[in-house]
C-alpha cells in the first residue's frame, strides 16, 4: 500500500496530489513494484512508503486549519499531551495548517486549534502560576482567554509567544476563579437598600479589588416601594455596565420571616406571605425577576410554602432562613423547593438532638447548600470545620453577610434598615449589642478558611468561586475551564489580590 509522507493517507501510483491533505506525492522508484514490497526492502530499491505504526493508524483526521500564530503550535500541543502530526512544516505568520491526532486527544486539540486561529491580539495569556482547577494544581500552569472567556487551561508555563498577544508572567502566584459572594448587603459606606445606580457601580468596582468578580447584592426587609426602587436602580446600573465584579442581581431578606429571628431586621417590614401587603412585593418582584437571584424566607410563616413554589415557578432561587422552624417545616420547605439555607445558624432556632429544626434538616440533607458567615465571630471556627465537614465542600458556600462598614475603620458609623450600626473591634452592631453583620471581604474569608479554620487551600478557593457558582444554577461561572467566563482572580503567597480579571479584562491591578 502506498501512503503520503505526510498523513499517511493511502494513494495510487500515478496520484500526483493527496486526497487527504493536499501535499505533493512523490514519485514511486522506477524499480520498485508496490504490489509485491513488503515495506522491510533496503538500499537502492527500499520502499518510500512503509507501512503505517500502529500509532499513526489509530489516528484521526481533524481536517485543514487557517491559523493566525503558526508559531509555537507543534509545541503548545506537544506539551498539553496531544499526540500528533502537523504539516507542512510550521512558519511564523499566518497559514494552513492539516492536524492529525489520536482521537482520545481530539477535545484538547479541538481547543488549541481555535486560539491558534484568532488574532493574537484578541488573546490574555497568564503563565506561570499554580492554578487551582475543581481537583488538582496545575504547578506550574497556563490559561488563556480570548472573547471573555476561557480558552485553554494548559499544565505547563507557556512562554511569551511575542505575537502581539497580552502576556501576563504570574509566576510565583496562585490563580484561581473569581470569588462569589451570594449575601452581601454593601461596603465602603454603601448599603444595598439604598444604593443608587452610581453605588452599584462604585460597589462593583470595590468588590473587584478583594477578587470578588460577581456579587448578589442583598436587602433587609423594606415596603414594597423601595424594593423595587432598589431593583430598579440596579437594573439602570447593570445595563450601564459594570466597571469590575458582575452585580448578578439581589438577594432579598424578605419580609416573609421570623420575627423572633429578624436579627437586624426592621421589624416594620416583617409580615406573613398572606397578609395584603405580600401582594405588593411579590409584585415587585414578578416585575423584576431577571434582577432577582434569591428570596430568603421562614417555611413556618403562613402562606410560605405557596409562596416558595410560585418563586421557584419563576425562576427564583429560594433560601431558608431567619427561622423557628421545625424539621417537619423545614423540610416541608425544601419539598416545596428551597435549595439553600441563609446563614446557617444564625437567625435561627438552635440544634437540638430533640428538635434538629433548620440547622438539622441543612446538615442532614444533601441537596441544601448551606451559606455561612466566615468571620470567626458570627460562627466558632470549630463549628464553620465541622459544618464543611458534614456538607461537604460542594455544598457549603462561605458569605460575607458585609454591611457598609466592610472597608471602613473601626468606629465606623452607619444605619441598616434604620437601626444605629457601630463597628467596635471589627464587628458591626447594632446599639442593642446585636450583631448586625460582617465587615469580610471575599479575600479575607479564603484566608479565614485556611488560617483560623485550618482547611485546606484547594477546597477554600473552591468553595468560595464553585460552591456559591453551583448554589445559584450558573455553570458558566466559578471554575476555571474551557468556555467558562474569563472572571478569575490572581493572589500571592499570602493570599492578598494582585489582579482580577472579568470578562477577560482586567478590572484590578494591585500596586507592585
Amino acid at each position: 500500500m502506498n501512503r503520503c509522507p505526510s498523513c499517511n493517507a493511502p494513494f495510487e501510483i500515478g496520484d500526483a496530489i493527496c486526497a487527504r491533505c493536499g501535499a505533493e506525492l512523490p514519485a514511486p522508484y522506477e524499480a520498485w513494484d508496490a504490489t509485491d514490497d513488503d515495506g522491510y526492502d533496503t538500499g537502492e530499491f527500499a520502499n518510500p512508503y512503509p507501512a503505517a505504526s500502529p500509532e499513526v493508524a489509530q489516528m484521526i483526521d481533524l481536517g485543514t486549519h487557517p491559523v493566525q500564530t503558526a508559531m509555537g503550535l507543534s509545541h503548545v500541543l506537544s506539551e498539553a499531551g496531544v499526540a500528533h502530526a502537523l504539516y507542512p512544516p510550521l512558519e511564523t505568520g499566518p497559514q494552513t495548517v492539516h492536524l492529525l491526532v489520536p482521537e482520545a486527544h481530539a477535545d484538547a486539540a479541538w481547543q488549541v486549534l481555535h486560539r491558534a486561529s484568532l488574532d493574537p491580539r484578541e488573546l490574555t495569556i497568564l503563565a506561570g502560576a499554580d492554578v487551582y482547577l475543581d481537583e488538582q494544581v496545575f504547578a506550574p500552569g497556563t490559561v488563556v482567554l480570548a472573547e471573555g472567556k476561557i480558552l485553554e487551561v494548559l499544565n505547563f508555563a507557556m512562554e511569551d509567544p511575542q505575537d502581539g498577544s497580552r502576556f501576563f508572567d504570574v509566576s510565583g502566584h496562585l490563580l484561581t476563579a473569581g470569588f462569589i459572594d451570594i449575601h452581601t448587603h454593601g461596603m465602603l459606606g454603601i448599603d444595598t437598600n439604598q444604593a443608587s445606580a452610581e453605588d452599584f457601580s462604585r460597589w462593583s468596582f470595590a468588590a473587584a479589588t478583594h477578587g470578588t468578580t460577581a456579587v448578589v447584592p442583598t436587602t433587609v426587609a423594606c415596603p414594597a416601594e423601595e424594593l423595587r426602587q432598589v431593583l430598579g436602580n440596579l437594573h439602570t446600573a447593570q445595563t450601564a455596565g459594570l466597571p469590575g465584579a458582575r452585580l448578578l442581581g439581589l438577594h432579598l431578606e424578605s419580609n416573609f420571616i421570623s420575627p423572633e429571628y429578624k436579627g437586624a431586621q426592621p421589624p416594620s417590614s416583617i409580615f406573613p406571605a398572606d397578609d395584603p401587603r405580600a401582594e405588593a412585593v411579590l409584585a415587585a418582584i414578578t416585575d423584576f425577576v431577571d434582577a432577582v437571584c434569591i428570596v430568603t424566607v421562614a417555611p413556618e410563616i403562613p402562606g410560605v410554602p405557596a409562596l416558595i413554589e410560585k418563586l421557584v415557578n419563576m425562576g427564583v432561587i429560594v433560601s431558608l432562613g431567619h427561622s423557628a422552624a421545625s424539621y417537619d417545616q423545614a423540610i416541608a420547605g425544601l419539598d416545596a423547593g428551597a435549595s439553600q439555607v441563609t446563614h446557617l445558624f444564625n437567625a435561627m432556632s438552635p440544634l437540638h438532638h430533640r428538635n434538629p429544626g433548620l440547622v438539622g434538616a441543612a446538615l442532614e440533607r444533601d441537596e441544601l447548600y448551606t451559606q455561612m458567615v466566615c468571620d470567626g465571630v458570627h460562627v466558632h471556627p470549630a463549628i464553620i470545620s465541622m459544618a464543611i465537614s458534614a456538607k461537604g465542600a460542594e455544598r457549603f458556600v462561605p458569605i460575607t453577610d458585609s454591611l457598609q462598614g466592610a472597608g471602613m475603620p473601626d468606629g465606623a458609623e452607619f444605619f441598616l434598615g434604620g437601626q444605629h450600626v457601630t463597628v467596635h473591634d471589627g464587628v458591626a452592631r447594632l446599639d442593642s449589642g446585636t450583631i448586625a453583620g460582617s465587615i469580610m471581604t471575599m479575600d479575607a474569608v479564603v484566608r479565614f478558611l485556611v488560617e483560623r479554620v485550618g482547611w485546606d487551600l484547594g477546597e477554600a478557593l473552591a468553595m468560595a468561586a464553585a460552591s456559591p457558582a453551583d448554589a445559584l444554577n450558573r455553570p458558566d461561572l466559578g471554575r476555571l475551564h474551557h468556555g467558562a467566563a474569563a472572571d478569575l482572580v490572581v493572589l500571592d503567597q499570602e493570599l492578598n489580590v494582585r489582579l482580577t480579571f472579568v470578562g477577560g479584562e482586567v478590572v484590578y491591578r494591585a500596586e507592585p
